[in-house]
């Protein structure tokens, strides 16, 4: 006899275990498997964004409270739990050799609607509720190991694949069902070593209640008995005949198939130990064969993917390609013959891929939405293509549980091979256009639905101007390489992104078992030097009672082209005082009629001299400077007594291009982005729909429902920076040069915001 062994986290049991061991005369060894361990709660992140717009608060429960699901959720949670619990591996070994089955194969199963019920008795306390009535199901645990689990047993299952589990040192024949002169008869095969089916049932049975990870059976080879033929065998071959003693033809498509008496004989187990003896149809014989028949008819195997349909996430082959046949198949014939039915069965498809994959996916727990969020933007632009370019190639992204996500390593270089195109964004403060412009707003989007799922954010980088579309301080940025947007999954279940968008807006929506409480709190702000720097804190509350607070960080500039410390982030721009203009012959003889071109103060004449713009005049009026911020440094104000300056209202200063005056409204209107923004905003309170899961988000929308916006610019800022997000132009601060393939937006370099 081998004595059990068990894992030091299950030592308390072990002596238990122990005992029952002896008695049943076999042991036990529930080893868990390291890869199975759940991940270790990640630490808080030394940098982390912020919030929605209006500070998006998620209500929790307390730490070990269960969260309230509904009862379609409770189903889908089920048949996630049945399909992990049939995949499940159990080895057996005897002192001859071992086998590797499934709890499927021993034929238990979760029982879905027994399990059903006892959660729903459990939340009622046995008060009868109507079936499709509104109600909170907080009875149910976010525990992936729920307690009331109700199984379905089939012994006969058992009996037939460790009857032939010849690797075991297995010598017996077993009984069986056979054909003889068309009629079903039993064959009663021949004594020999076998091992005890029954025992290790419920061996497995005992270690299925405590997880459902690898299970390992030591078993004993005993010699077995003849088997005697009784007349209640005999009932029993007759009841079968009635039920099962005939052909069936069974169509998949355009093809069809006999299924023969002697063929169906093969699916029939005889359990002589049952009283009194039964003879069942085996269902999941008859998948595999039909597979094999149909093969030629079917689609060949392709990778396993998710797809959500009407809100359901549900396997499919990554081609949408399908085969012969879906897993209920054998219950479809097997209710086919018993209700003798007359003519072709038509048999169901499944995805055209393999079972196991099938089965993995279907057991990481992706069955609910848990998180969702939305930004709006102006229709029909080129980087609205690269937003939805960027989506597609993120939609049906699968995180299991422990694992780690890059945007940048998932999408790649954005380049026009791929279907980017030329989309706005900033360089060093100036609006350009380049491949790929504008992703930025799907990193956005899909990073305040990623901590509103309570993900661990490992990376992030925020825009460097802040745009009232977005959640205050909650708005990173991305380019390739850098920076990224990168984060790990914590919870025990697998995590489905799922973007969807439409001309004006992109939605990216989490998919999973909800498993974390997540509080967002309000964005605290302050103000060092010229720029605001805002801290946004997060409190998660796991279901194992578990907390953790992390803050996110973001920093914006004072407008566009300023850094902190009030200084100019690129050149002022005028009209060169020495008045050199373009070749006539080079604007196609229209020079004259042209605007004057604006060239940067300190560049660089073609003979090698230097441009030196006039000094600013001060043209502010006494008591109409309101800004709370101190003067720039360059301020031609500063110092000047101002009841002495004479202002000419016509006058256009060219020479204060360079900080935001015309050059944001080029953005605002070039772009035409900017001046979309008002309407954007009547979407009122977007945030709130990345919160709770409805269709608007928070406040964010709130921002722009002044519909100012777009008319002010930012102040000149959203005009400039209209990448992102007018354009969402993304912002570089880097002194080295762009290279030419780069292939993306050059996105705000921002240090990273001190933890």
């Amino acid at each position: 006899m081998h004595w059990p062994t068990w894992a030091p986290r299950w030592s308390i049991i072990a002596a238990a275990a122990v005992l029952v061991a002896s008695i049943l005369g076999t042991a036990v060894l529930a080893l868990r498997d390291p890869a199975d361990a759940p991940p270790e709660a990640a630490p808080p992140t030394s940098a982390a964004p912020a919030t929605t717009s209006a500070a998006a608060v998620i209500p929790t429960a307390p730490p070990g409270t269960p969260t309230e699901v509904s009862p379609d959720t409770v189903h889908l949670r089920i048949a996630a739990l049945a399909t992990e619990l049939a995949s499940t591996p159990v080895v057996v070994r005897t002192d001859t050799g071992e086998v590797q089955i499934t709890v499927a194969d021993l034929g238990i199963a979760l029982e879905s609607d027994a399990t059903y019920n006892a959660v729903r008795e459990l939340r009622t306390g046995g008060t009868e509720v109507a079936d499709r009535a509104e109600e909170s199901w907080v009875a149910w645990s976010t525990d992936p190991q729920f307690t009331e689990r109700r199984y379905r047993v089939d012994r006969s299952r058992a009996h037939a694949i460790l009857a032939n589990a010849t690797d075991l040192g297995v010598t017996a024949t077993p009984p069986s069902v056979v054909v003889v002169n068309g009629t079903l008869a039993v064959d009663l095969g021949r004594p020999g070593q076998v091992v005890d089916a029954d025992a290790i049932v419920d061996q497995v049975l005992a270690g299925i209640a405590r997880s459902f990870t690898r299970i390992e059976i030591a078993a004993e080879l005993t010699e077995s008995e003849p088997l005697a033929y009784t007349p209640e065998m005999q009932e029993a071959v007759n009841t079968a005949h009635q039920n099962y003693g005939r052909s069936l033809i069974v169509a998949y498509g355009d093809a069809t198939h006999e299924l023969t008496i002697e063929t169906i004989a093969g699916w029939l187990r005889l359990d002589p130990n049952a009283t009194p003896p039964e003879i069942t149809f085996d269902d999941s014989q008859v998948g595999p064969y039909l597979e094999e028949v149909f093969a030629a008819d079917s689609a060949p195997l392709t990778t396993a993917a998710m797809a959500v349909f009407n809100g359901v996430p549900t396997v499919v082959a990554s081609d949408r390609s399908v085969a012969c046949c879906s897993d209920d198949v054998g219950s479809l014939v097997s209710e086919a013959l018993l209700a003798r039915v007359e003519g072709p069965l038509a048999l169901p498809s499944r995805p055209a891929v393999s079972r196991e994959e099938q089965a993995h996916l279907e057991s990481l727990g992706i069955v609910e939405l848990v998180a969702t969020f939305t930004t709006k933007h102006a229709c029909c632009q080129g980087r609205v293509e690269n937003i939805q370019r960027f989506a597609d190639l993120m939609r049906g992204a699968i995180v299991e549980s422990g694992q780690t996500l890059s945007l940048n390593a998932h999408v790649g270089r954005r380049t026009e091979e791929k279907g980017f195109v030329e989309g706005g964004f900033i360089e060093k403060g100036v609006l350009v256009d380049d491949i790929g412009g504008g992703v930025s707003q799907f990193a956005t989007t899909i990073f305040n639905s990623l901590i509103r799922a309570g993900m661990t954010i490992d990376e992030y980088q925020t825009h460097s101007l802040y745009l009232s579309r977005y959640p205050f301080g909650l708005d990173p940025t991305i380019s390739y390489p850098a920076p990224d947007l990168r984060f790990t999954n914590p919870t025990p279940y697998g995590v489905l992104i799922w973007p969807t968008y439409t001309d004006t807006s992109i939605t990216v929506e989490l998919y999973s078992t909800r498993n974390v409480g997540v509080t967002i709190g309000e964005p605290e702000e302050e103000l060092r030097e010229f720029c605001r720097r805002v801290r946004t804190n997060r409190t998660r509350v796991f279901s194992d009672g578990t907390v953790d607070t992390d803050t996110f960080h973001a920093r914006y500039r004072p407008e566009e082209g300023r850094d902190c410390d009030g200084t100019r982030s690129v050149p002022r721009q005028c009209v060169d005082p020495l008045g050199v203009t373009p070749d006539p012959s080079a604007a196609g003889g229209e020079a004259a009629d042209a605007e004057p071109e604006l060239v940067d103060d300190g560049s660089e004449r073609a003979d090698g001299s230097i441009v030196k713009c006039p000094p600013l005049e001060c043209v502010e009026r006494p008591g109409e400077r309101d800004s709370e911020l101190p003067r720039y440094p360059d301020d031609p104000c500063i110092g000047v007594d101002l009841s002495t300056v004479v202002v000419d209202d016509e006058t256009d200063d060219d020479g204060d291009d360079g900080d935001g005056g015309d050059e944001g409204s080029e953005g605002e209107n070039g772009e035409g982005d900017e001046g979309d923004e008002g309407d954007e905003g009547d979407e009122g309170d977007e945030g709130s729909e990345g919160e709770n899961g409805d269709d608007e988000n928070g406040d964010e929308g709130s921002e722009g429902e002044n519909g100012d916006e777009g008319s002010e610019g930012e102040n000149g800022d959203d005009g400039e920076n209209s990448d992102d997000e007018n354009g969402d132009p993304s912002e570089s601060e880097s002194e080295q040069p762009r290279r030419p393939d780069d292939g993306n937006e050059v996105t705000e370099s921002v240090e990273p915001a001190a933890s």
